[in-house]
């Protein structure tokens, strides 16, 4: 029986290190070598919609990382600083793509704020742009 739960928990062992890091491209790695197995247990689809709270975490963690820079602009987030993480996970998509997912992840309140079209910029709420998921925050 261990070596059963061994086995199924490597099956989703990436997908969650893809949700902790905001990683896309391993998530997509994750469902498609594993597709089969998810697909017969009922779960690829479900799977397949966590695509939205990896963006949310990659966002989450390029809001850190411009904290720690500067905390007084850390909310304005540039949709090309978005492209350029895309594009270092391997994954082409230009600022209209971008900005389209984020107003998909506003839209469903998995990030508070709201755009500045002009200077293609998202901005987040200063207070709690990330709401917690089912009560619970994701982790930092």
């Amino acid at each position: 029986m261990n070596v059963v739960r061994k086995v199924r928990g490597k099956q989703y062992a990436n997908v969650v290190e893809a949700l902790r890091r905001g990683d896309l491209r391993l998530l997509r790695h994750a469902l498609q070598e594993h597709e089969d197995r998810f697909l017969r247990s009922g779960v690829y689809l479900v799977l397949e919609k966590l695509e939205l709270q990896v963006y949310q975490r990659l966002v989450k963690k390029i809001y850190i990382i411009q904290k720690q820079k500067d905390p007084n602009k850390a909310h304005q987030v540039k949709l090309e600083v978005i492209v350029k993480a895309f594009r270092w996970l391997e994954i082409d998509m230009d600022v209209d793509e971008v900005e389209c997912i984020m107003a998909i992840l506003i839209h469903k309140n998995l990030m508070k704020g709201y755009f500045a079209h002009k200077s293609k910029v998202v901005v987040l709420s200063k207070q709690d742009p990330f709401p917690r998921l089912n009560g619970r925050p994701v982790n930092s």
